[in-house]
Formats: structure tokens, sequence, C-alpha cells
């Protein structure tokens, strides 16, 4: 913490027109800034931050109708930004059948759990074309399939008979489907695995057992049925839920990432913003179809051209490359549709997850090496995520090649059954701050929540939020510094979508995002920094968060 934040553009209000809508006052404000001020107070108009300084100097903006939130001492920071946040997948709770979680080792109660919710979910929805469901426990499912002496795909059709019937696994890259689901695709014994997926057969056969592993396998079986994605309306409905979850985690502004090709969520996001009913800042990452390469390049220039809004926008696109375990990506074909996203642009976002023998970083440096030299060095913010397992010598390609690296902070307790000795490339993060790495934190929505003061708590001690040993951390010379994690979660993630103009930090001329907490982190031992309370999220000027317990 240095410095004090001094007044800049106050006026005297002469006018109704130059008074402020908004002073927060008597607080701890930290603002984040490059000085990494503090002040006591913020006067906002329009939306806008117009003063940032002393009480005394503020109070001179205030007229008859300006809102004067007196902090008593309580922390103001910019409103947090969430690096990798599947936003519009809170369509998936609202319309499709969510799983219960099950054990592998009880099959007989796995099957009942699951029989149960999927009927409750067609009994709720009578006449209903398909069943799309998310949860899916594939080793839970295998062993109620060797139980039952039959194949996955039976096990659900023996729950939903007569529709087609599709689950996925909470991580997104497998999906159990049931014998119509099959048949609408023309998926049988004769069926190639596309590039990248996987059928997976029965054993001693080529026959499909019911699971299919990674996206492109997925489409095969998605792309065939009777409702392929959801409605522009279902759509809707799921983004403003979705803000309101946002904004009890004082979260203002998001990366989304998708991972399926959809039109009707931009239609979603346009119709929303003509209407001004976002209350989130939103930078969406169109998906590359690892099957197509640089043929799509031209979708995605049409889609960036069509789409743009006030509080959305397009100029991304998603590249997985690699599943939960291996490549999905011809080596040749990502370099040179890297390149073609580069030329036109397009900041290039790389899901890598890789294991503690496979590391799948070198190989999308690799690609971003390639567009560089092939296009010319430019301000492009391309960007990794994920990324449990790098090498160190990889940490100076991250710099040299100005590679954003985007982690869930939030998993850093977990040692993903590595052994001590393999420690040192787990869950990197202070590498990457003291390499000079811009940060940008993430949680990866729907697959863990989004609280992010609990990324902030464990990027700093690498345990468990509910733990307090910091003795159990695995790796502790890894841990983040307070100031790192709250940089990575607000300024760093501004420029990593290119709004470091627009929010991140507390400065006149950036947007009035702020979250109210209800302790000052800087004095809360640092394992409680995930209980400490959110009292009011505001965006652009306007609370849209109030906790209850503050009233």
């Amino acid at each position: 913490m240095t410095g004090v934040a001094s007044a800049k553009n106050v006026l005297t209000p002469k006018t109704k027109k130059e008074q402020v809508d908004l002073i927060l006052k008597n607080g701890f404000i930290y603002t984040v800034d490059e000085n990494r001020s503090i002040a006591k107070t913020v006067a906002v108009r329009d939306g806008e931050i117009v003063f940032v300084g002393d009480n005394n100097s503020a109070m001179s903006l205030k007229g008859p109708e300006t809102e004067v939130i007196d902090l008593k001492g309580k922390m103001v920071l910019p409103g947090f930004i969430d690096s990798h946040n599947h936003a519009y997948l809170k369509s998936e709770e609202l319309f499709w059948v969510t799983l219960p979680g099950v054990s592998a080792d009880d099959p007989e109660d796995a099957y009942k759990k699951y029989k149960e919710a999927i009927e409750a979910y067609v009994q709720k929805n009578p006449g209903i074309q398909q069943v799309r469901g998310v949860g899916l426990n594939e080793i839970a499912v295998n062993a109620i399939a060797e139980q039952k002496g039959i194949t996955p795909k039976e096990v659900l059709d023996g729950i939903v008979p007569d529709v087609p019937a599709v689950i996925i696994t909470h991580g997104h890259h497998d999906i159990w489907v049931n014998s119509i689901a099959l048949k609408n695709a023309n998926i049988d014994s004769t069926t190639e695995n596309p590039a990248g997926g996987t059928i997976v057969r029965i054993p001693g056969t080529s026959e499909p057992n019911g699971i299919l592993r990674e996206f492109s396998a997925q489409n095969l079986i998605i792309n065939a049925l009777p409702q392929t994605d959801f409605t522009v309306e279902e759509y809707k409905t799921s983004i403003l839920a979705f803000q309101e979850m946002a904004a009890e985690r004082g979260t203002t502004s998001v990366f989304v990432p998708v991972h399926y090709p959809t039109e009707s969520l931009l239609q979603a996001f346009e119709e929303l913003d003509n209407a001004n009913k976002l209350t989130v800042r939103y930078d969406l990452g169109l998906w590359a179809d690892e099957t197509k390469g640089t043929k799509q390049i031209q979708t995605f220039i049409d889609m960036r051209n069509k789409y743009q809004g006030n509080l959305y926008k397009v100029d991304s696109v998603k590249i997985f490359a690699d599943g939960t375990s291996y490549l999905v990506w011809e080596q040749d074909v990502l370099k040179e549709t890297v390149a073609a996203l580069d030329k036109e642009g397009f900041r290039v976002f790389i899901h890598a997850i890789g294991n503690n023998e496979t590391f799948p970083v070198s190989p999308m440096l690799d690609a971003f090496e390639y567009a560089a030299k092939v296009n010319g060095v430019r301000d492009s913010r391309h960007a990794i995520t994920h990324i449990p397992w790098v090498f160190e010598e990889d940490i100076d390609r991250f710099k040299d090649l100005n590679v954003i690296p985007i982690p869930q902070p939030a998993w850093f307790s977990r040692t993903r059954d590595a052994r001590p000795d393999q420690y040192e490339n787990l869950n990197r993060l202070k590498s990457y701050f003291d390499a000079g790495l811009p940060v940008a934190s993430s949680s990866d929505y729907p697959v863990n929540d989004f609280w992010p003061l609990d990324g902030v708590e464990v990027g700093m001690t690498r345990i468990g939020v509910n733990e307090t040993d910091l003795s159990k951390a695995a790796w502790p010379q890894e841990r983040a510094t307070l100031d790192q994690m709250l940089a990575s979660y607000t300024v760093n993630g501004a420029h990593a979508i290119f709004a470091e103009d627009e929010t991140g930090t507390i400065e006149v001329g950036i947007k009035a995002d702020f979250v109210i907490l209800e302790k000052n982190l800087f004095e809360v031992p640092v394992t409680e920094i995930s209980d400490v309370k959110i009292l009011r999220t505001i965006f652009a000027g306007k609370t849209v968060y109030n906790n209850p317990a503050s009233k």
C-alpha cells in the first residue's frame, strides 16, 4: 500500500448538471492504480468517476439529489473481473436436469439417484423431444453398467427409452447418451473418431458404448438433436439470473469463452444490451472447432462485425488445445489457425490442462510464436487458461511472447495426484508475478463457483478455504501477496480484455464499478479473507446488490 490518492478534475457545482450522483466517503478505498493509492472518498457522475481523494473536496460536489454513502472505514475495491466465466451456462441449471452427486462405490444408490432426478425432470416437462442434463459422473455410470451387465447407453435407455438423452459431465468434456441419440446422429460401429474426439467403444468391438469424449465427438450427437441450442429467450433469462449471482459476488466484468457454436447467445446479449438490462460488462470469445481450422475464420469475422454492443463485445476466439489429458488439435492446424486469427486482430484464448506427465503449454506457446513470426508483433494480449502444469523455462516464453496466464486460484489447494517432487511445476502463481506477467484470475464457472475472495485467499495460502493449517500447502513458494491477488481480479483482468481505460481501477475517468467489503482485507488473517462479506456492489454508479445483512 503506497500513497494517497489526490483529487483531480474537481469542479464546485454551480449548476445541477455539475452535481455528482454518488459520493462514497470515509472509506479505505484501495484504488489499485499504478501507485496503489489509497483514498477516502470517490465521487461519481453519469456512471463515471469524477473525483478520487479527500472528503472535504468531494463534498463540494454534493447536490440535493446526490446519494452519499458513509463507508465508516470500510474497504472499497474496483468491481471484480472474472477472466474465465461461462456465464451463459446458467442456462443448463435453469433448463436441464442437474444430476446429484453420487459415488462410484455404491452403483445401486447412484443409479437410483440418477433415475429419480431424470424421471422427475421428464415428469415436470411433459412432451419434451429430448432430455439434456449436466453432472454426469462417468466412473459411477461405468460402475452401474458393470453391475447390471449392460453398457452405459443401455443404462440410460432404461431411464429414457423414447427420446434422445444427452448428459454432460460437470467439466463438460464427456457426454453420456442413450441409443436413440446415437441412432439420430448415425453413429455406429463404422463411425470413425472425429479429429480430437473419441467415441468410446464396447471392449472387443467397434460398437459405441454411449460415452463420447471431447467437443468434436459431442457435436456429432448434439448437432442431430431436435433442439441443438438454447433459445434466445432461454439465454436472456439465464443471463439475467447470472447477473444476480455476479452482483452478489462483487463481479462487474467477465470474459466469457463459449465452448460451442451459437448465434442465439449473441442475439440474446444484443437484445438485453439494447434494452439496457445488462449489469455486467461482457467480453465474449467465440469457439474454434478443431475440425475446421482456418476455414472458420470468416465466420468469426462476420460475428464480430455483427455483434458489438455498449456492455458486450466480441473480440476473442476460444481454442481447446487439449481435453482433460490429451491434445486435440494437430499442431500444424493449430499454428496456422492461431496465426490467421492473430492476423485478423482476434485475441486468442487457449484452454490447456495437461497432467503431471504431459505439458501442453509449449505447443500453445509455439503457436503464438509462429503467429508473431508470420504477422509481426502486436499488442495481442493472447492468453492461456488453466495451465496447472508449467515448466520453469516456459515462464520466460510467456513473458517474451506477451501471453497472459489466466489461472483459477481457487483450485490451488488441489495436488492433482502429483508427487511432492512435481509440486514445483504445479499451479504456478508467484513465478508469473515475479516475471512481470499480468496474471488475470478466474473461476471457470460453472465448473467452480465464482466467489473472487475464495480465489484471493487460496492464491495466498494454497490450502482450502475451510482449512487453517498453512503448513499443509503444496509448494508454498508459489504463494502470491494480497496486492497481487487483488490486481489479478481487477486491473490485470481489465488489461487482459483491453478494458483498462474503462474499468479495473478507481481513477478519474474510469467507470464507477465498485465493491464494498465489510472489513479491510489488509487487516484480516489470510485464512479468513474468504469469510469477508460483500456489502454492496455498484455497477456504473448504481447499486446492483445490497447485502440484506448490512441494512
